[in-house]
């Protein structure tokens, strides 16, 4: 059913288990970005316990700050949530037909610069960022060639982009529904091929390993929509970094022990770890007054030992 209230701008989000934690300082970062509008979270399991520090307003809808509403959806669906992204954009764009401009970001992300550059972004084509890994992607590729290969559309139009795009955030403008159509398809055609839709294939051989490939895959077939493209220091992958900070990895900022973490890997605290810890406080608190505490120590006892050691 179609929303009667009307948001400019709309952030979609995902999360299940203790990706709370990140969904909660996303939520901060929107605050101090000055974002306005509506942030509609889909999750598994229950509501985070730090919904109780915000004002209710109804049905599962909560204000984080005087002109941002957060609201949940929970969502039923076996798959891993990452697969889970295009149905739900398109869910939420059903929803809201008033509203021209969403924007989805992955539960470990923070917003690092003022929401008017994601705003004016959006005017100027379908927001993407490009992947730490795979930045690069041939028109050629024999990735690509597998992708068109799956496109089984009346009339074929390829995208001849060279670049390969992280899935953690798209900005679309409601004319570019098509791509999140297409996006849906190619996960549709996945299943139907035997693939493992409830968790991410690491396989770095394949054409198609998890809802990255998939969105790729929609914008090789998608020649009518333009796109905007800004390169790694996007996500924060390289410095300095411009717009967002991506805590990619399997261990997040908000259980990681940093130190232990530098003594049996060497792995120190990076730029989106560190940046993490000040969106933790307000208007949500994730960690009480001693956690947090104890954690910026471990923290910044990582971050000096780590000038020494690599």
């Amino acid at each position: 059913m179609a929303h009667e209230i009307s948001y400019a701008e709309i952030v979609i989000c995902l999360f299940d288990g203790d990706y709370k934690l990140g969904v909660a300082a996303l939520a901060n970062s929107l605050v101090k970005s000055q974002f306005k509008g509506l942030i509609n979270v889909g999750y598994r399991g229950d509501l985070p316990f730090w919904v109780e520090q915000l004002e209710s307003i109804e049905n599962d809808s909560f204000l984080l700050a005087k002109e941002i509403v957060i609201k949940f959806e929970k969502v039923y669906t076996e798959m891993h949530l990452g697969y889970y992204k295009p149905y739900f954009i398109k869910q939420t764009m059903d929803e809201y037909t008033a509203t021209q401009k969403f924007y989805f970001f992955d539960a470990d992300i923070i917003v690092y610069a003022p929401w008017t550059l994601y705003s004016k972004w959006l005017e100027k084509g379908v927001c993407l960022c490009l992947d730490n890994a795979f930045h690069f992607l041939h028109y050629n590729h024999p990735w690509r060639k597998d992708w068109r290969s799956l496109d089984k559309s009346p009339e074929k139009q390829f995208n001849d982009t060279n670049y390969y795009f992280n899935s953690g955030f798209i900005g679309l403008e409601r004319e570019s529904i098509s791509l999140i159509d297409k996006w849906i398809y190619f996960t549709e055609i996945y299943i139907q091929m035997g693939g493992n839709i409830n968790v991410f294939v690491k396989d770095a051989y394949s054409s198609f390993k998890g809802d990255q490939d998939l969105l790729n895959a929609a914008i090789t077939t998608s020649n009518g929509i333009e796109i905007s493209i800004v390169g790694k220091e996007g996500m924060g992958f390289t410095q300095p970094a411009t717009i967002m900070m991506h805590a990619i990895g399997d261990n997040k900022p908000w259980n990681t022990r940093f130190f232990n973490q530098l003594i049996k890997s060497g792995h120190k605290p990076n730029k989106a770890e560190q940046t993490f810890f000040y969106f933790c406080k307000s208007p949500i608190n994730i960690f009480s007054p001693f956690t947090y505490k104890m954690k910026k120590i471990d923290l910044l006892s990582a971050s000096v030992l780590g000038r020494f050691i690599g």
